[in-house]
């Protein structure tokens, strides 16, 4: 096990064990992975009396905390999610999608000004970090109702990126190797240990300095006069979410929801732009929808929900075929054990969950590891609806479901129109077209493309005017 998280390619080696060894398969000597859907809904589901391993105190940011991602009582994470699900479904926020469409705007608008290619020059976009900075910028805005800055500086702020990218891969050890979260938290207890080991808000780097960052606005909140805002932060807090606990789960709304949507984008639009037939298609349908005066500008969600049908083709596609979480999420069988797959599997046994193995179960055809959008068009109503319900488990299922999904999905259904309706994208490097790693989420970077203007494209001037007259309705 820790070679393989070690390799960087674990999603893929988990693959390749459930093809050999089939859909059931001992990792370790208490550890079992399943690639099976029914299993994997079965173990999810609402009654299930499979619980939350050992596997989810590595995430803890501080290990005598737990928060929405790592809690593993069922009753307490029932709780939270309770509390939490209208901040981060986007019911209590003001102005969502208004929101989101500015930070778009924005990113457009970088692009348009320092990035786009003319005749006989290319300059070389790594959008895969572009993205990330869009992303981090869009859930940062959701949080505090305003942008950490990300894509108007093109810069790290605050070393963030650089923090999860170099905490994951040891946070991933301490998943196999349990033992170790038990001995941070007996020694977390020491003063001076505490200081060297656990990440505090007035740490200058690191998670600290997230956690910072957060504290900072949740102070601001509890200030004398202070007006209750309708952000996801303002929402947590109205639904009882206390101070001490809201500052750790702000924490990780920055972490879990900047990287993952960030991966299903820059993974989507790699298949994209790379299938000569689907990119033409795809633009096709943009450049149609746009001229019967169909979509915005920007392209409101439900449009492309209701006039695009092959981009959420593409979306659905790419985010079966790359799917943005493959951690293991393991689960303990009940005290009585459990049968899976005609085996009996006594109780305490871990199972890990290989999300990418179940995304290419044969509802998809046998050719289920190929990018084609067309398999969604299907017009088998049965055969669509068996494939919807095995995609479904890609944000989870039943009280783990991911609470984001809105937020997400408005995301992924905007910024390929607005990208692609404006320009032409093109790899630099085929034969490597990006550097990827998986810790149970992906690290991606050095993905160039070059950027070119298509004809009738929107000049930077109406971005400039969008952007100013809908962020004064924002306040910023």
């Amino acid at each position: 096990m820790l070679r393989t998280l070690a390799s960087g390619d674990s999603a893929a080696r988990y693959v390749d064990v459930n093809r050999r060894y089939g859909a059931l398969a001992r990792i370790g000597p208490n550890h079992l992975l399943t690639s099976d859907a029914v299993t994997t809904q079965r173990i999810l589901a609402a009654r299930s009396r499979y619980t939350r391993s050992a596997w989810y105190d590595s995430l803890r940011l501080d290990p005598h905390r737990s928060n929405l991602v790592t809690e593993r009582d069922t009753r307490k994470h029932n709780v939270l999610r309770h509390q939490m699900s209208k901040g981060y479904g986007g019911k209590d926020i003001e102005g969502v999608e208004p929101a989101v469409d500015v930070r778009l705007r924005e990113w457009i608008d970088i692009i348009d000004r320092n990035w786009v290619s003319g005749p006989g020059e290319t300059k070389r976009f790594d959008i895969a970090r572009s993205v990330q900075f869009l992303t981090t910028d869009i859930i940062s805005h959701l949080c505090f109702g305003k942008p950490l800055g990300f894509v108007k500086n093109e810069k790290d702020m605050h070393g963030f990126l650089q923090t999860l990218e170099s905490r994951l891969p040891i946070i991933e050890h301490f998943s196999v190797l349990t033992e170790l979260s038990s001995l941070l938290l007996k020694v977390s207890n020491i003063p001076f240990l505490k200081r060297m080991l656990i990440p505090c808000a007035t740490d200058q780097s690191g998670v600290g300095r997230i956690i910072g960052v957060s504290r900072d606005a949740v102070n601001r909140r509890f200030e004398k006069g202070a007006v209750p805002q309708n952000d996801m932060l303002g929402s947590f807090l109205q639904h009882g979410v206390d101070r001490d606990q809201v500052e750790s789960e702000i924490t990780v709304s920055l972490f879990a929801g900047s990287d993952t949507t960030a991966t299903a984008i820059r993974a989507t639009l790699l298949n994209i732009i790379t299938n000569p037939p689907i990119y033409a298609k795809l633009q096709r349908e943009i450049d149609d929808a746009i001229a019967r005066g169909a979509i915005s500008s920007t392209i409101q969600s439900e449009e492309a929900v209701r006039e695009l049908p092959y981009l959420q083709a593409c979306i659905k596609e790419g985010l079966r075929v790359f799917p943005p979480i493959t951690a293991l999420r393991e689960r303990t069988t009940p005290p009585e054990g459990d049968t899976i797959n005609g085996f009996y599997i006594p109780g305490g046994v871990n199972i890990g969950l290989n999300m990418r193995g179940v995304l290419l179960d044969k509802v998809f055809g046998p050719d289920a590891d190929v990018f084609r959008p067309e398999r969604w068009l299907d017009q088998n109503i049965e055969t669509l609806k068996e494939k919807e319900r095995v995609h479904e488990l890609v944000f989870g299922h039943g009280f783990t479901r991911c609470l984001g999904i809105p937020i997400a999905t408005m995301n992924l259904n905007k910024v390929f129109v607005e990208l692609l309706r404006r320009y032409d994208v093109a790899v630099l490097n085929p034969s490597k077209p990006w550097i990827s790693r998986c810790h149970g989420i992906f690290f991606q970077r050095d993905f160039f493309v070059r950027i070119t203007r298509r004809p009738g494209a929107l000049p930077t001037a109406d971005v400039h005017q969008a952007d100013r007259s809908i962020t004064s309705g924002q306040g910023e």
